[in-house]
């Protein structure tokens, strides 16, 4: 773990516990002055590497939870998303398909 991972866990520990608590990624980022998109890589990275219990919400930010509540509250927001992502991926997928079956048809015709 590296000095800025320790810092952002220290802030969040520190000072956005509890949702109620939280901070949103744009002002933390500010706070710490580092990119915005650098602090969410980070955070992404403390989480999946089980260093810190860090939630975050899409309304309240980030922050380190004081609740079974909290946690699962976080926990079915990730898993929303993640269902969201999924039927994007099947939606442009199936796009793809139909522009290549079009073409097909299209060279087809012309033959």
């Amino acid at each position: 773990m590296n000095e800025l991972e320790l810092k952002i866990i220290n802030e969040l520990k520190s000072y956005h516990k509890g949702k109620a608590n939280a901070i949103h990624y744009r002002e933390l980022a500010f706070h710490l002055d580092i990119e915005e998109r650098h602090l969410r890589n980070l955070v992404s990275e403390i989480i999946k590497s089980g260093q810190a219990c860090i939630c975050s919400t899409s309304s309240d930010g980030y922050f380190y939870p004081v609740s079974q509540d909290e946690f699962e509250h976080a926990q079915s927001e990730d898993i929303s998303r993640i269902k969201e992502l999924v039927k994007k991926h099947k939606g442009r997928r199936l796009a793809w398909l139909k522009s290549k079956e079009k073409i097909e048809v299209k060279q087809l015709v012309m033959l």
